[in-house]
Formats: C-alpha cells, structure tokens, sequence
C-alpha cells in the first residue's frame, strides 16, 4: 500500500509487498526491530477498530536480545542509550525497578519503572527469578503487561504523589503505586529454550525475542567502527489506531501461520498484539517482516527466520 504525506492514525488494509524496511542481514534486522521499539516509547494507547466494539492495547513494543559472550550485546545497548539520551542498567534489583525508601530520613527514591517512562527501558543481563531473585521480574511483569503495580512497603513513609498526564507514581499509607509506560529492551546471554523459569518465559512472551549471533565479517566491521545500532526515525503520534480491514489481514497472516506451525498457538494472541504494533508504528502492514516476527515468537533464531521468511512469504501475499 502508498503511505500518504502526513502520518496516518487511520490505516489503510492494503498489504505492502515489498519495502525498504526489510534487509536479510541479522544486524540490519536486529536494527528494525528496535527502531520500532524505540519509536513507541512516546505512544499513549494503540485502538483496535472492531465490529463490536473498539480494543485498546498497550502500544509499546519489548524486545529481548539474546546471544552468547562476545556478540557486542552492551555495545549495542549503549549506542541505543546515547542515541535516545537514557542509560543501560545490569542486573537491576527490586528495589532499583520500582523503587525504595530511605531508611533514615523516609523519603522516596523513585525507582526505573518511572524515571524511565516514556523512554526505552534497557536493561543488560536480567534477574531471571530461577536463584529465587524474582522480585525485579515480577515488576516487569506487571508493567509491561498494563502498566500499573503496587506493593505495600514495610516501614513508615513520607507521603510523595508525582503525575505525568495520565501515568502517576504515587507513595501513601506505605503503599507504592506506579503507572507507567516504556518499551524495554533486555539484552541476554541466557539461552532463552534452556529457562526453567515460568516468570522468564511469560516475560519472553511479553517480548519479541530475537536470538542472533554474529558473522565474522558482521564483528570485524564492528570492530572497525561500523555502528551496531543506526537510528531510524518513525512519524508516530500519541494514539495509534489500527483499522477493522487492517486487522483482519493481520489476524489471516498469523491465523496462516499457527495452521501451519502448531507451537505458535502458546503465543499466538500475544503475537497478533505484536503484529499490530510494528504495523502501527510502520503505517502499513509489512507481511514479510510480519512472517519474520512469527518465526521469532516461534522460537528461531535470527538467521533461520530470515531464510525461512524468504522461502515462505510468497505464500502469504
């Protein structure tokens, strides 16, 4: 489909054949992905036009990078971080995400989970919860699902109340209530198909989870200078707005799929949300890039996705 001059927040259904967006290479592909991550930090809310009635969904988009030593992963994060004026965090704690008490005077030190908001949130190397350290993934959890969480503190605090149009951080009656927004990206060498966490897998989930390795030639480039991470700017306004038409083509891409994969089924609703994201932030929907997000949802690496995107997508057109 043609986008128009000015940035659309109804979409056309028209399918978009072929685009500029998709390159074959992981870096390039890898970079797509957060460039839309990224341009949906400033996004409020995402509306799904039905037949019924209308569907809102968070509009932010997650990403877990994961990848073995070596693979430039911090590297990476920290472009992304200069580029976007915010700073990666390792191993985050509870109390660092959704904040704590100073126990002398009282007063509140607020946590990432806010100062983060409308912001990329990124993260290198994560607390998975399989050492019993869950307290810091049970605050994404909550976050990224519906941007709210709560807990009660166990010492006595100074009231402290902080708004930013409709999200807030709040501190009353020894209580934390946060509402927040942020696209996260975690950065990982775990191998994410070794997890025994239930808590990792439902924040995997919650992502697209992108496992890649690079090249020889992909590091030594690097090595030389070449950027990991090169910005790609989006036109995406506050509220997103996806049409009845535009959302049925979706639902027939990974309806298509799942037929012919049965394991997307455990991700299935989860990644349609996804699909609907990057077409929001796109301006149309990219059926090649689309296919490639299923197979990554599915449990592909990077790589294979590419070659099996290529050898299928013909099929979904």
């Amino acid at each position: 489909m043609r986008r128009t001059g000015l940035r659309r927040t109804h979409l056309r259904g028209d399918v978009q054949r072929n685009h500029e967006h998709h390159k074959s290479n992981v870096c390039d592909t890898i970079n797509d992905l957060i460039n839309i991550c990224c341009a949906t930090a400033g996004t409020d809310t995402l509306t799904l036009r039905q037949q019924y009635r209308d569907i809102t969904l968070r509009a932010q988009l997650n990403l877990i990078l994961q990848s073995g030593p070596g693979s430039l992963k911090s590297t990476m994060l920290e472009e992304i971080a200069t580029k976007h004026t915010v700073t990666p965090y390792s191993y985050v704690t509870y109390a660092a995400m959704i904040g704590t008490i100073d126990q002398t005077t009282g007063d509140l030190i607020p946590g990432l989970v806010w100062q983060t908001r409308r912001k990329p949130l990124l993260l290198d190397e994560f607390r998975t919860g399989e050492r019993g350290d869950t307290g810091s993934i049970d605050v994404l959890l909550g976050v990224l699902e519906s941007g709210l969480y709560k807990r009660k503190v166990g010492q006595k605090t100074r009231p402290y109340s902080q708004e930013d149009g409709d999200l807030y951080y709040r501190v009353k009656d020894g209580e934390i209530e946060v509402k927040t927004r942020f696209p996260c990206i975690i950065a990982t060498m775990k191998n994410l198909d070794k997890m025994r966490s239930e808590k990792y897998e439902a924040l995997a989930q919650r992502c697209i989870p992108a496992r890649f390795s690079l090249t020889p030639e992909e590091l030594d480039d690097i090595l030389e200078g070449k950027r990991f991470y090169e910005y790609r700017k989006y036109d995406v306004g506050p509220n997103l707005v996806l049409s009845r038409r535009d959302y049925s083509d979706i639902c027939s891409v990974a309806k298509k799929f799942r037929a012919e994969n049965l394991s997307f089924q455990a991700v299935y609703a989860r990644a349609v949300g996804d699909l609907c994201r990057i077409a929001a932030v796109l301006g149309f929907i990219d059926v090649r890039l689309s296919l490639l997000v299923c197979y990554l949802k599915s449990g592909y690496k990077i790589d294979q996705a590419l070659d099996l995107t290529e050898k299928n997508v013909r099929e979904y057109r």
